[in-house]
């Protein structure tokens, strides 16, 4: 890359960074329906151009927050697959965190606004779905549902402690989060699903 290249793509960088900070700072002081462009590019401290060259309007910046989120835990549980996810979330749990943690006062100001509640539920419809899908495909039909409802039960945990992690109300750094929430669903996970998964990576494996 060219250092006129590398330079524009730092400044956009930045750009984009301040435009969110000033979102997410807004959002705790009012609801998304009053706040204008004006209001961010005044907090951010840019021009209207620079705003209009990366977002359409303030919801198109809204959704690209949360694509940004969910994607990059997406990818991550895409990686480790969701065989050994189910088997032992250690690795994925830790890595998520991780990403969050390395923006948490950003993250922190987003997740807390009123707002917050929507991101946070994308997060968790996110694993819900993969979550779904695997236990359809290792799960009789008629079986299913109770696998089902065991796994809301236990990413609703996990949810409500991640909230509280955000909030600073407990304390904890970012590994012993994370191996609280291992720990915890370790204690609670489906032993006869794990079976399953044990049972067809060694068919796999012959």
């Amino acid at each position: 890359m060219a250092v006129g290249k590398k330079s524009t793509h730092k400044n956009a960088a930045r750009s984009r960074h301040l435009i969110k900070q000033a979102f997410a700072q807004l959002l705790n002081e009012k609801d998304i329906a009053k706040i204008t462009v004006t209001d961010i590019v005044e907090r951010a401290n840019i021009s209207r151009g620079t705003f209009y060259a990366h977002y359409l309007d303030v919801y198109d910046l809204y959704a690209a927050i949360q694509s940004n989120i969910v994607e990059a835990i997406d990818e991550t549980i895409d990686e480790v697959g969701m065989d050994n996810i189910i088997l032992d979330p250690s690795e994925v749990i830790l890595t998520s965190i991780q990403f969050l943690e390395k923006n948490k006062s950003y993250y922190k100001l987003f997740l807390t606004s009123s707002h917050g509640e929507k991101l946070i539920q994308r997060i968790i419809s996110l694993a819900e779905e993969k979550f779904t899908h695997e236990i359809e495909r290792l799960i009789p039909a008629e079986e299913a549902p109770e696998y089902i409802c065991h796994m809301y039960y236990t990413l609703g945990g996990i949810r409500n402690i991640l909230i509280h992690w955000f909030m600073d109300s407990m304390g904890l750094s970012t590994e012993q989060c994370a191996a609280l929430l291992a720990k915890f669903y370790h204690a609670n996970k489906s032993e006869k699903l794990c079976e399953k998964i044990k049972a067809k990576q060694a068919e796999k494996e012959q």
